[in-house]
């Protein structure tokens, strides 16, 4: 039997306010999918989330796991300011997209991703996993 990794205290929080409040059913797939991730699924390879490429992220916008619950967002628009490395999923989803150079608008990471419906998240691209 694997034992499960620990999740941090803010996305213990995080999982369980989101149970009471998902505002489309993506959503709900989005925290219960990264959930199962951080409990038992590594990714020391990177997991490709979200490419820059997909035709629903006109914003060029990228979101990588990393290890277990740390994630890199960034964009790949030279233009625009470099990757930001964050501990956890709580602190990547209220990351302010303007305040961090990658967009021109006030939006969290959160805002945005409800905003697309979460259209573009892929669950199977864990390069340790391909």
């Amino acid at each position: 039997m694997t034992e499960e990794n620990a999740i941090w205290p803010e996305d213990c929080a995080l999982f369980e306010r989101m149970k009471h409040g998902y505002v489309s059913q993506n959503e709900k797939v989005f925290f219960e999918r990264l959930r199962e991730k951080h409990l038992n699924e590594s990714a020391f390879s990177c997991e490709l989330l979200l490419l820059p490429g997909d035709p629903m992220n006109n914003d060029q916008l990228y979101l990588l796991r990393y290890e277990w619950d740390e994630y890199i967002l960034g964009s790949d628009d030279p233009s625009r300011k470099e990757g930001q490395h964050m501990m956890n999923l709580s602190e990547v989803l209220s990351l302010n997209l303007k305040d961090i150079g990658l967009l021109d608008r006030d939006i969290t990471l959160l805002e945005w991703l409800r905003e697309k419906d979460y259209a573009g998240i892929n669950y199977n691209r864990n390069l340790d996993l391909i």
